[in-house]
């Protein structure tokens, strides 16, 4: 049986890069801090066929969709899939660039 994988918000994923569980203990990773937006950003694209949103089709039709999942491979050969968490990066970064225009 597989072990029981955490469960966590994508906004804290930051945090969860820089800790290593084992034995149902959390431990910081070993070496320096990991900063994610340091890391390059890669995409992979993925097909999802007959996706159930679409209902079912007619016999013999397959209809696939892609579906694009986002990674960041940073030192050591650590690789995060950031999918949920990109776009709350750039949000953050938005909102901290309009701040920082109505101030000036």
């Amino acid at each position: 049986m597989a072990p029981l994988v955490p469960v966590f918000a994508a906004e804290s994923l930051p945090d969860h890069v820089n800790t290593v569980r084992r034995n149902f203990q959390e431990k910081r990773r070993k070496g320096q801090t990991v900063n994610l937006q340091e890391c390059p950003l890669l995409e992979m694209t993925q097909f999802s066929c007959n996706p159930p949103q679409n209902g079912v089709p007619e016999p013999g039709v397959v209809v696939c969709e892609p579906v694009v999942r986002l990674f960041r491979r940073c030192a050591g050969g650590l690789t995060v899939e950031t999918t949920s968490w990109e776009p709350l990066r750039l949000a953050e970064e938005a909102k901290q660039k309009q701040a920082v225009n109505t101030n000036q």
